[in-house]
């Protein structure tokens, strides 16, 4: 009976030693898939961060770029104000200067050697030769260097001075006024200058 016993007590150490040995080795197994899963997660947490991290600096990095442009689109346009303004400013005071000269002593010749340019492009009589209110003046003096018979009037365009010349039954028509001369040159001034896209 001892030996059964002993039999039994060596079956049940066996078992116990058997059961522990596997609870041991579930131990482990649940240690490693908690590790690994652990390790997954961290990867994963990592991964995330990382897409996020990225996506947050990419957004930064296209805020930045759309304000540095914003801010060089608003550099420009107030660079394009301030010359169109130095422009403005310049012409107003060539307009002023000229107006000046329109009074000064030399500025009847002038008048008389445009008139006589325009005398060679109107060879016919019933040409209307068009000036500033003020410079009804010099009437006789236009017809006088344009030798041909010819009507003198005003022309409420005509600011600074000069001559236009038409001819209503020809349909011809020729400017020596220095409105168009000023005009002309800032608009040349604007197309070499880059300004004419303001």
């Amino acid at each position: 009976m001892a030996s059964n016993d002993e039999k039994l007590s060596k079956f049940s150490t066996a078992i116990n030693h058997y059961a522990q040995e596997q609870r041991e080795k579930i131990e482990q197994e649940i240690a490693e898939y908690k590790q690994a899963q652990l390790e997954e997660a961290e990867r994963q947490v990592l991964h995330e961060a990382y897409q996020l991290i990225q996506g947050e600096m990419t957004a930064m990095r296209d805020e930045i770029v759309r304000d540095i442009a914003h801010r060089e689109m608003d550099a420009r346009k107030q660079l394009l104000e301030k010359r169109k303004n130095i422009e403005n400013e310049v012409f107003d005071k060539a307009k002023n200067r000229l107006i000046d000269y329109t009074k000064s002593a030399q500025y009847p010749s002038l008048l008389q050697k445009y008139t006589r340019g325009l005398s060679e492009l109107f060879p016919e009589s019933g040409t209307v030769l068009c000036v500033k209110k003020d410079d009804l003046q010099y009437e006789d003096l236009l017809r006088q260097a344009f030798a041909k018979d010819c009507t003198v009037q005003a022309d409420q365009d005509i600011l600074i001075g000069g001559v236009r010349a038409f001819h209503a039954e020809r349909g011809i028509m020729a400017d020596e006024t220095l409105d168009t001369m000023l005009e002309s040159q800032q608009e040349w001034f604007e197309e070499t200058s880059g300004m004419s896209v303001v």
